[in-house]
């Protein structure tokens, strides 16, 4: 899990609003819809639990320490999404414990290695890593159908083979989507089993992309087709500024949100 910065994610206190806005014109979802849809989660359901369970957030101070704004952050996308959502008055253990005495139902903590939703009634645990790739292959999916794309004739680039691309890679091959892949590192794909590319030139040949790298800046407006499809959870964000602001109207690039708002769905409506 890259380890995030303050400043990649205080925009999320008070921006869910717009960020919900921003990603059903992208998507015609916004997270609780996205999150419902992806674990086929009808109406009343949804509505049941958004009146009924409690989210805890418990700030780990493990390892390198408690990132600023990280559990304000994380409750702001679970209340933005219907929910009753809070950041614990104590840490650690300690604020397990008031999770308990609270009478919460899912709580969800990070350190260093893993960032976890754990709903402590059913016992069902959900990993970001899963749950961000989940979530950008429903994102990408639903912006191609939203563009009128046929998914089961297209054909998608997956650039990044690293922790959360090979949970994606598996995702993509149980749904049989059809996908190439590319990482700028050869040695990382020699078990990869389906068609790769060796070079960036060759970028430009797709239009559906999603990028699970973790370099910033490396992607150019020169190397993205005009009419790319685009989604990324990667920090920092391999587009430059320039690419970014031009491609901003064809592509999702968040640091947490979808992969928050799908590791909710998981711990309550997963399987």
């Amino acid at each position: 899990m890259t380890r995030l910065r303050t400043e990649w994610i205080t925009y999320m206190l008070d921006g869910m609003e717009e960020y919900n806005r921003d990603l059903a014109a992208k998507t015609g979802m916004d997270l609780a819809a996205l999150m419902a849809d992806t674990f086929c989660v009808s109406k009343f359901d949804l509505a049941a639990a958004q009146k009924n369970i409690k989210v805890a957030v418990v700030p780990i101070t493990q390892g390198e320490g408690i990132i600023g704004s990280f559990s304000e952050s994380v409750a702001a996308i679970v209340r933005s999404m219907g929910f009753c959502a809070d950041v614990m008055p104590n840490t650690d253990v300690d604020g397990i414990y008031d999770a308990t005495l609270g009478g919460y139902d899912v709580l969800f903590f990070a350190d260093d290695i893993r960032y976890l939703a754990l709903n402590i009634r059913s016992g069902k645990a959900s990993d970001n890593n899963y749950a961000t790739a989940l979530g950008f292959v429903k994102t990408l999916l639903a912006m191609m159908k939203r563009q009128g794309e046929n998914i089961a004739e297209a054909k998608i680039l997956q650039i990044g083979y690293g922790i959360v691309g090979r949970e994606s890679a598996a995702i993509l091959k149980a749904m049989g989507i059809d996908f190439d892949l590319y990482d700028n590192n050869p040695a990382a794909i020699t078990d990869f089993e389906g068609k790769t590319i060796s070079t960036k030139e060759e970028i430009k040949d797709y239009q559906y992309i999603l990028d699970f790298t973790n370099e910033g800046e490396w992607l150019h407006r020169e190397d993205l087709r005009a009419d790319v499809i685009y989604a990324s959870p990667g920090v920092p964000y391999s587009m430059d500024e320039e690419t970014a602001a031009a491609f901003e109207a064809q592509s999702v690039h968040d640091n947490l949100e979808i992969g928050t708002a799908i590791m909710l769905g998981e711990s309550l409506f997963g399987k």
